[in-house]
């Protein structure tokens, strides 16, 4: 078994680039990766949401309530003692 090692001497060894232009030339690459994600994402302008009345509250309430009564018996009946205290407490 035998081993050739060859040297290259007309070849400049090249050189590293220093951490701070490396860490500059991330932070332009991150940017513009950004930029372009964020270009990319649709833009959500919908109109706000009305603020229900304090009786369309108790009733989504009392929803909610019914889609438990099955599953969660004691949550529903949480929820429709609660409906109950909001509307003594807001005279509906």
């Amino acid at each position: 078994m035998f081993s050739t090692t060859m040297t290259s001497q007309g070849l400049a060894p090249a050189r590293p680039p220093a951490v701070g232009e490396a860490l500059r030339e991330l932070s332009s690459a991150t940017q513009r990766l950004g930029a372009a994600v964020w270009a990319t994402l649709p833009q959500r302008r919908s109109a706000p949401a009305q603020a229900l009345s304090r009786a369309e509250e108790a009733a989504r309430v009392r929803e909610l309530a019914g889609s438990y009564q099955r599953t969660d018996p004691g949550f529903a009946a949480d929820l429709y003692a609660a409906v109950d205290r909001y509307e003594r407490a807001h005279e509906l």
